[in-house]
């Protein structure tokens, strides 16, 4: 009669049961057990964080206009034609004639008025001013991040090497496998 010799071997994989023992296929019997941890070393990796800043600060900035420019309003030109309405009332010898002269006297008035605030040369003149500018700079830190942990575990007088997602503690369940050598 042939003897068998059965020799337990520890599976690689901790927990995890295959899709094989899952569905019931498998043709070996499983049984878990507990082997003792021996040594732990973390994995990270070096993670950059961008942090957004914002500096502001005033600064002094140029600000053109057209020479001879002085601002949107027709003052001037209202007051022209104030000054030549009264003075064509004033220089008509009738009653007709006096409206007449004034209306006249009223639109040379203007006229002049807005040619006296017309730029008469080409070119800017240049005023400053004080603005806001901001802009946003980035502060980089750095951090060490653990991502996983090397395992080292011993069953049964030897060691096997293992990566894990979580701290495993003193000991690990580990998958032992039955199969029948021959």
């Amino acid at each position: 009669m042939k003897k068998l010799m059965i020799t337990a071997l520890l599976s690689v994989g901790l927990v995890a049961t295959t899709q094989a023992e899952a569905r019931g296929y498998d043709k070996h019997p499983h049984y878990r057990d507990f082997a003792k941890v021996v040594h732990v070393e973390p994995i990270s990796h070096r993670v950059e964080r961008r942090i957004p800043r914002e500096t502001c600060w005033t600064e002094r900035v140029p600000v053109q206009h057209p020479r001879g420019y002085r601002n949107e309003s027709y003052t001037d030109e209202l007051i022209g034609g104030l000054i030549g309405g009264a003075i064509g009332n004033a220089v008509g010898h009738n009653k007709s004639n006096k409206k007449v002269q004034a209306v006249i006297g009223a639109a040379i008035g203007a006229s002049i008025a807005h040619d006296l605030n017309r730029p008469r040369h080409r070119g800017y003149d240049v005023s400053y001013q004080e603005e806001q500018r901001c802009a946003v700079e980035h502060d980089v830190e750095y951090h060490e991040e653990i991502t996983g942990y090397h395992v080292t575990y011993r069953y049964h007088g030897k060691e096997y090497q293992t990566r894990m997602r979580q701290h495993p503690g003193k000991r690990i369940r580990v998958n032992v496998d039955v199969r029948p050598v021959h």
